[in-house]
């Protein structure tokens, strides 16, 4: 116990468990198919070396046990007098919810057809469950933000899309073709199509999440859909994409 307050470190939680459902047939008849459905939970305190929640990358030293995580003089003495925002508590006992790498429903779909003049087809369907969202306030010592959460690990908040607790469910489903032409001998030639989010979804993949930019600077950005403080750029799903090429063997 830490002056007398309750405060102490905790041990800190990372739990994964799921169930996974795969069904493989291998190439026959002249098609294929490999599919998996996947339930998991990932819940705890603790993301690992990596924070993805704020983009912090430091192996072993990360900020979220650098306090109590249990010290109920931040908001007691912090948010009454110097205006701290969240409550550090979120990060320990009272925040052991889903951590952000938490992905509940996964589906993978891929299938090929070969065609008896030469012509492969296949496809691959990706589907999953989005992020859970926190929202986090800056660290009043550090001054960064992204550090000091608002609520319980996946209590949500509000975006310029409402109120939501995760980031939407995600589909892309990707085509390729290929063709193959013998040139004689060993020699072979084949023509590759690639195309990437056939359907051109555009859905949403982050929310930005930092209630403050700095301590006692509010972030105008906060909720915006496709906006992120942690990662450059915007946060959608990438555009349709096509690609094309030659494989010549020999």
């Amino acid at each position: 116990m830490l002056g007398g307050l309750g405060a102490s470190f905790e041990s800190p939680v990372h739990d994964y468990n799921a169930i996974e459902v795969t069904a493989d047939k291998r190439l026959s008849d002249n098609w294929a198919i490999q599919a998996s459905y996947r339930w998991s939970r990932l819940r705890g305190t603790f993301e690992g070396f990596y924070r993805d929640d704020n983009g912090q990358s430091d192996p072993g030293i990360s900020s979220l046990y650098d306090f109590p995580t249990n010290d109920p003089s931040y908001t007691a003495i912090g948010a009454a007098r110097f205006g701290y925002l969240g409550d550090i508590r979120f990060q320990g006992d009272l925040g052991s919810g889903p951590l952000p790498l938490d992905r509940p429903h996964q589906i993978k779909l891929y299938g090929s057809y070969q065609l008896n003049l030469g012509l492969l087809l296949s496809a691959g369907l990706n589907m999953s469950s989005g992020k859970p969202l926190t929202a986090l306030a800056a660290n009043p010592v550090y001054q960064n933000g992204g550090e000091i959460p608002l609520t319980a690990r996946g209590d949500g908040f509000l975006t310029s899309q409402g109120f939501r607790t995760r980031t939407p469910f995600t589909t892309a489903l990707d085509g390729h073709a290929s063709y193959a032409l013998n040139l004689g001998g060993q020699r072979r030639l084949t023509l590759v199509a690639d195309v990437f989010n056939i359907f051109n979804s555009r859905t949403v993949s982050d929310y930005d999440n930092f209630v403050e930019s700095t301590f006692g600077s509010l972030n105008p950005d906060f909720g915006v859909a496709g906006a992120s403080s942690v990662v450059a750029g915007q946060q959608f799903l990438p555009p349709r994409q096509l690609r094309i090429g030659a494989r010549l063997g020999f």
